[in-house]
């Protein structure tokens, strides 16, 4: 999906009890979003929530951005909530984010490959539980060159811009 530089306004999504939810569910290892602006979004649901991708499965996100809230329970993000081997860069994400685990203001947790380069992240980030961030909550991948600027408070592994960088993750040029 291009989005060719337009914006998405008012996008409302309330499905508390569902996983994948997003404006887009699932993007596949084929799959590229690019190009889009999400406005005053609200966005509910229960793990793997994103404003934009609830679950990106090796997929590309690319030049993509978001304001607004999102909120769930486990694994929830400004932009994506799961980036599971994929290639995430030049986005950004600047609403409340709020959920239970593994919750961040950009993406709630990222795994294998993945990689964050050039993004950044400067809403208020909440989580009950565990593994909260700045930026990206729980991360097992690359993150460059980004930053994340808002207020973020949990319970156990809190950070600015990562609450826990897993053995194989790896930061760097970043900042909160």
């Amino acid at each position: 999906f291009d989005g060719d530089g337009h914006t998405i306004s008012e996008l409302y999504i309330n499905r508390s009890g569902e996983k994948i939810v997003g404006l887009f569910g699932y993007v596949d290892d084929d799959g590229t979003v690019e190009n889009i602006g999400l406005e005053d979004v609200s966005v509910e649901g229960n793990d793997f929530v994103g404003g934009l991708v609830g679950w990106n499965n090796a997929g590309t996100v690319s030049g993509a951005d978001a304001t607004g809230s999102v909120e769930g329970s486990n694994r929830i993000g400004g932009l994506v909530g799961h980036n599971l081997g994929g290639d995430m860069s030049e986005s950004y994400a600047t609403g409340s984010v709020d959920g239970s685990d593994r919750v961040g203001g950009l993406v709630g947790s990222t795994f294998g490959s993945s990689d964050v380069n050039g993004s950044y992240a400067t809403g208020s980030v909440e989580g009950a539980d565990s593994y909260v961030g700045g930026l990206v909550g729980y991360n097992y991948g690359d993150v460059e060159d980004s930053y994340a600027t808002g207020e973020v408070s949990g319970g156990d592994n809190v950070g600015g811009l990562v609450g826990l960088n897993h053995d194989d993750g790896d930061v760097s040029r970043s900042y909160s």
